[in-house]
C-alpha cells in the first residue's frame, strides 16, 4: 500500500472557518444581505443569534426594506457615586414636576452630536471608539470640579477645563477615526443635564434640589456608542407592563418588556384609552390599551454598540488626598471586586439567552427540552424585554471596610438556585409514571423527590431544584463561612426551590450554633404571573421537614398567601416589605445577620423596603426591576444598616454555563 503523504495545511486555510463573520453566517443562511446589515446594526453587532432573532420577529416590519441610515451618537457617561447622585436628583425631580426634557436619556455629556452613518459602516463606527480612547490616553486623575448652572429653563452641570479638554480631544479624535467630513465635534460648553424643558412653576424646587447635591471629586467615565431609529425620533418610548393578545386585526400584541413608541398626540386625542403604537420588538404598529404601558426614557429603545471605561492617568499638578471609604474608588475592598470584567462576555450571552428562554418555556408553554434530541437547533423566539418598570433612583454607593463597626449588622437578599422546569421545560410527564412515582432521567435531576399533596400535578407548578442549584447555594453559604461572615436569621419563600436553596446554604455556611429556616410565604413572587396557568399549594412546614429539610416549625410566618388569588403590584410590594421590616425589627434585640432567599425580585425588594423603614408613605411607588432578568441564579445582594446601604457582598459571585456573573452593582439603582 502507498503511504499517504502528510499535507501542509496553510495557515490561511486553517482559520478560514475562524475568521467568518456574522455576516458571512447570516448571508449564508439564506437572508438577504441589505437585511443582514440592518439587523446587525440594530442589535449592535452581538451575535449571530441576535440578529437572526431580530430578522425573524422583524419580518412583518413594513419598514424592514428601508434604506433611511440609523442615527448615532457618542456619550461621555459617570459612573459610580456621580451617577447616583444624577440618577436620585432626576426621580426627585419627577416628583416635583413631573417628566422632563433630563429623563429621556442617562445621564451624559455629549461628544458627538446625532449623526447618520449607513448600515456597512456600524461595526467600523464601534471599533472607532475603542481607537479613539487608545490614542487618546486615560482620563486626568486630577479632582473634576463641577459647576451648577441653574437658569429658567435648565439646570445642569458644567465641568472642569482640564476634563473638558479630555472630553474634546475624545470627540476629535473619534471624527477623524470615522472620516466624517460633513460632522462638527461639540468641543464648546461640555455640560451635563440635570433638567430642562420643565414647567416654570417648577423652578424653585428644582433649583433647590440642584443646591442640596453634593458631588464628589473624583468621577469614572465611559464613553458610550448609541443609535436609533429614526423614523421615531418624535415619539414617546412606553415599556410594555401587562401582556395582551390582540382581538382584532388591527390591534397590537404586547409582550411584557416590550417598548413602543407613541406620539404624544394619541394620548391627547384618544376617547377611549386606545392608542396606536409600533412595537420596537417587532416594528409592527397597531392599537393597543394606553393603561398596559409605562413612560420610560427613549433611550431605553436605543441600541448600545461600544462601551468603553476611561481610566485615571498621573496628573503632576494635582496633589494626592485621602478618599473617604464611600467613594467609586472604594468600591474594591473585596479582592473580588477588582474582577468587573471577568466572564462578561459570557455573562452578556448568558442574560440575552435567558430572556429568550424565560418566554420559551415559561411563557409560550413550549414543547419540552427533554424531547429535543442532543444536537438538533432550537428556534427560540426572540425575546429582548429587560424588565417590568422602572427602578427608582439609588443611594450613593458606599462599601464596607475593616473600619466600620461590627454593630452593624448585615442584611442578604439571595436568589434561588437552578430550577428544574427551566432547564428541562414540561419535565413532569417525563419523569412520573403512571402510579405518579417519580423517575430521575436526567443527573442533573433531583435523586428523589418527597411526598407531597398533589403529588406530580403540584411539582408542575412548584418546581424543585437541580442538583446544580442545590451546589449553588451551597458555594454561596460556603463563600459567607470563608468570609467570616455569620448568618443568625434564615428566611425563605415558601417555594420549594427557595427551601431547598436556603436548606443547602446552610449545608454550606455550617453555622456554629444551630440555625433554622422560617418558611415565609410573604416572600414569594408576584402571584399575578403565576394566575394564567394556576399554582400549587405550597408543601406545608410538616411536609418539608419529614422530607428532611431543616425548617423550623414553631416559626409562625408574618404573611399567609391566598394561591388561588391574584394581586396587586402594590399588594405584592406590601406583603414582602411586612416581612422584610418585621423580620429586621424582631431579630434586633438578638442581633446577628439575616438572610432572605426568594426569589429574582426579592434583591431589589429588599433594597427598596430598607431604605424605606421607618418611613409612612400611603403608595410605595415600588415597581418590577428593570434588571429583573439580569439576576442569576443565587445571586446575592447585600445591605448593612445603621444607616441602610447598598454595600458588595463580602463573598465573590460565581458563573457557570447556564448562569450569569452577579454584578451586586444593579442593586445601587433601586
Amino acid at each position: 500500500m502507498v503511504s499517504l503523504p502528510p499535507r501542509k495545511i496553510s495557515t490561511s486555510a486553517a482559520s478560514s472557518k475562524l475568521d467568518i463573520s456574522p455576516y458571512q453566517v447570516l448571508v449564508q443562511m439564506g437572508f438577504p444581505k441589505k437585511r443582514v446589515l440592518k439587523a446587525l446594526a440594530a442589535t449592535g453587532n452581538r451575535s449571530v443569534q441576535l440578529a437572526s432573532d431580530w430578522l425573524l420577529t422583524h419580518v412583518n416590519d413594513t419598514a424592514l426594506d428601508s434604506e433611511e441610515p440609523r442615527e448615532y451618537i457618542l456619550y461621555v457617561t459617570p459612573t459610580g457615586q456621580l451617577l447616583s447622585q444624577i440618577q436620585e436628583f432626576r426621580e426627585k425631580s419627577k416628583s416635583i414636576c413631573g417628566w422632563n426634557g433630563a429623563h429621556n436619556a442617562p445621564p451624559h455629556i455629549t461628544i458627538v452630536p446625532f449623526f447618520k452613518a449607513s448600515d456597512e459602516e456600524s461595526l467600523n463606527l464601534a471599533v472607532a471608539v475603542k481607537h479613539a480612547v487608545e490614542k487618546v490616553g486615560p482620563q486626568p486623575s486630577c479632582p473634576m470640579k463641577l459647576e451648577t448652572y441653574v437658569s429658567p429653563n435648565f439646570i445642569g452641570l458644567f465641568i472642569s477645563e482640564e476634563y473638558a479638554d479630555y472630553f474634546k480631544a475624545l470627540s476629535l479624535q473619534y471624527v477623524k477615526e470615522i472620516q466624517a467630513k460633513n460632522l462638527d465635534p461639540l468641543v464648546k460648553s461640555l455640560h451635563m443635564t440635570l433638567a430642562y424643558h420643565f414647567d416654570i412653576s417648577a423652578f424653585d424646587s428644582l433649583k433647590s434640589l440642584a443646591s442640596q447635591l453634593e458631588l464628589p471629586d473624583i468621577a469614572n467615565w465611559e464613553l458610550r456608542l448609541y443609535s436609533r431609529d429614526p423614523r421615531f425620533n418624535n415619539y414617546q418610548v412606553y415599556k410594555v407592563n401587562q401582556g395582551y393578545s390582540p382581538k382584532a386585526s388591527d390591534e397590537l400584541e404586547l409582550v411584557i418588556g416590550d417598548f413602543i413608541y407613541i406620539e404624544e398626540s394619541q394620548f391627547d386625542g384618544s376617547v377611549d384609552g386606545w392608542v396606536h403604537g409600533t412595537s420596537w420588538l417587532t416594528g409592527i404598529s397597531g392599537f393597543l390599551p394606553g393603561i398596559y404601558v409605562q413612560r420610560t426614557a427613549e433611550s431605553d429603545a436605543w441600541t448600545l454598540h461600544r462601551a468603553i471605561s476611561l481610566g485615571h492617568k498621573n496628573c503632576a499638578e494635582c496633589k494626592s488626598s485621602d478618599s473617604e471609604t464611600n467613594t467609586y474608588t472604594a468600591m474594591s475592598n473585596y479582592p473580588h471586586e477588582d474582577a468587573a470584567g471577568l466572564a462578561q462576555e459570557k455573562s452578556e450571552e448568558t442574560y440575552q439567552e435567558w430572556e429568550k428562554y424565560w418566554h420559551e418555556v415559561q411563557n409560550d408553554r413550549s414543547e419540552s427540552i427533554l424531547r429535543i434530541t442532543q444536537g438538533t437547533s432550537i428556534d427560540w423566539k426572540s425575546s429582548v424585554g429587560r424588565g417590568i418598570g422602572d427602578s427608582e433612583s439609588s443611594d450613593s454607593i458606599t462599601t464596607s471596610t475593616g473600619t466600620e463597626s461590627n454593630s452593624r449588622r448585615w442584611v442578604f437578599a439571595m436568589r434561588h438556585g437552578e430550577r428544574v422546569d427551566l432547564t428541562y421545560g414540561q419535565w413532569v410527564p417525563f419523569c412520573f409514571d403512571d402510579n405518579d412515582t417519580y423517575i430521575r432521567k436526567d443527573l442533573n435531576m433531583p435523586l428523589h423527590l418527597p411526598e407531597r399533596a398533589g403529588g406530580s400535578a403540584s411539582y408542575a407548578k412548584d418546581t424543585p431544584l437541580t442538583r446544580v442549584g442545590r451546589l449553588q447555594a451551597r458555594l454561596v453559604g460556603e463563600g459567607l463561612r470563608l468570609a467570616g461572615v455569620p448568618v443568625a436569621h434564615v428566611y425563605a419563600s415558601a417555594a420549594l426551590r427557595s427551601v431547598e436553596t436556603a436548606h443547602s446554604f446552610l449545608e454550606g455556611l455550617q453555622p456554629e450554633a444551630p440555625v433554622k429556616i422560617k418558611v415565609e410565604p410573604g416572600l414569594f413572587e408576584f402571584k399575578h404571573w403565576y394566575m394564567p396557568g394556576g399554582m400549587a399549594p405550597f408543601m406545608t412546614p410538616k411536609e418539608l421537614h419529614k422530607a428532611g429539610y431543616n425548617v423550623d416549625l414553631k416559626y409562625k410566618p408574618y404573611v399567609e398567601v391566598d394561591t388561588e388569588v391574584s394581586e396587586t403590584l402594590e399588594q405584592f410590594y406590601k406583603r414582602n416589605e411586612l416581612v422584610i421590616h418585621s423580620a429586621v425589627k424582631d431579630t434586633a434585640a438578638d442581633g446577628g445577620n439575616i438572610i432572605f432567599i426568594g426569589h429574582a425580585a426579592t434583591l431589589d425588594l429588599m433594597v427598596y423596603a430598607l431604605k424605606q423603614f421607618g418611613k409612612k408613605r400611603a403608595e410605595s411607588g415600588y415597581q418590577i426591576s428593570k434588571n429583573l432578568l439580569r439576576v442569576p441564579y443565587c445571586a446575592l445582594g447585600a445591605m448593612r444598616d445603621k444607616p441602610w446601604q447598598v454595600v458588595s457582598p463580602p463573598c465573590p459571585p460565581s458563573i457557570n454555563s447556564s448562569s450569569g456573573r452577579f454584578d451586586w452593582k444593579i442593586l445601587l439603582d433601586v
